[in-house]
């Protein structure tokens, strides 16, 4: 399995230097391709990015650097198109510049991939989630995964996934990211004309054997999308819902949010997602990946871990 690990960055340095040291101390990344990819234009601070690259231990690393802003939407795609369609990687992991991992974070995500193969719906795969137990709790659900339609942080995708789904994303980028900033795209068109059709549609089923059953499936938009999400991460999740995928997670995190700043955020934002109530492992204790996992259907008092929609 080729797989390159994939790091965005724009002028979060401090953040950027975050996820980048931690990632180093990922063993198996070490056994990746590293691609980083950099946005520009006049609010870019490719020169600090690019000294911290320098004085990275990994070898090897592969930077493109856009001369303008792409905008983190055509930024996406093109960067998966570029690693899936012309390079052909068999998988790739997505991470932004803003989560702090464990040292076990690559090599979980890919042992779930493994795991998750013979299974025919699964379309990402991440180690990050907001979990609710104690510590005690925890221990006991290191190897257990659950379905999510939490934002994509951290995220492996397999290339036949991405092949079913990529016509979805550069339809998107053609119509709604071409000629216009990315904070200007028609949010209203996207919701009621884009998101809309698709979630009318419906999911399409899938032959071979699935791992998530429909008690724990949920579509990540209503067809009446007031509100909701317009980004390509949005569209991506649209995307894999319609041509038949889910997405897990591991039940307890590796890793940490830390982006209260961003193009998206703020830190009342970041409070109301809820990610100032992390209830995460010590990060550095998560030295080990487990090899064989299962899927939690009910958490500890018997209700149902359905996902709610993609926020």
């Amino acid at each position: 399995m080729r797989t390159a690990l994939l790091l965005i960055g724009f002028n979060r340095v401090d953040y950027f230097d975050q996820t980048l040291t931690s990632l180093e101390a990922n063993p198996e990344a070490h056994d990746c391709d590293i691609h980083i990819y950099l946005d520009g234009g006049p609010k870019a601070n490719q020169t600090a990015l690019q000294e911290r690259i320098a004085s990275s231990t990994f070898d090897g690393i592969t930077v493109v650097a856009r001369e303008e802003n792409w905008g983190i939407g055509r930024h996406l795609i093109d960067a998966r198109r570029t690693l899936f369609d012309e390079k052909e990687y068999d998988r790739v992991i997505l991470f932004e510049d803003d989560m702090v991992l464990a040292p076990s974070y690559v090599s979980t995500v890919m042992n779930i991939m493994d795991w998750a193969a013979p299974y025919n719906d699964i379309g990402t795969v991440m180690a990050y989630t907001i979990s609710k137990g104690t510590a005690e709790e925890q221990a006991g659900q290191v190897n257990q995964v659950i379905a999510t339609n939490r934002h994509f942080w951290g995220y492996g995708m397999a290339k036949p996934v991405w092949d079913d789904i990529k016509a979805t994303l550069y339809a998107f980028e053609e119509r709604y990211l071409q000629g216009v900033s990315y904070g200007e795209r028609a949010h209203r068109s996207i919701r009621w004309r884009f998101i809309r059709t698709m979630a009318k549609k419906g999911s399409m089923p899938k032959d071979g054997t699935p791992l998530l059953p429909p008690s724990v499936r949920s579509a990540p938009f209503s067809s009446m999308p007031f509100g909701c999400p317009t980004s390509q991460d949005a569209i991506t999740a649209l995307a894999l819902w319609r041509h038949g995928y889910g997405r897990i997670t591991t039940r307890v995190s590796r890793a940490r949010y830390v982006g209260q700043e961003g193009f998206s955020f703020s830190p009342e934002v970041f409070e109301k997602m809820g990610f100032g109530e992390q209830n995460t492992l010590d990060l550095s204790i998560l030295i080990e990946a487990p090899t064989s996992f299962s899927l939690a259907i009910n958490d500890q008092n018997g209700l149902l871990l359905k996902p709610p929609r993609y926020e």
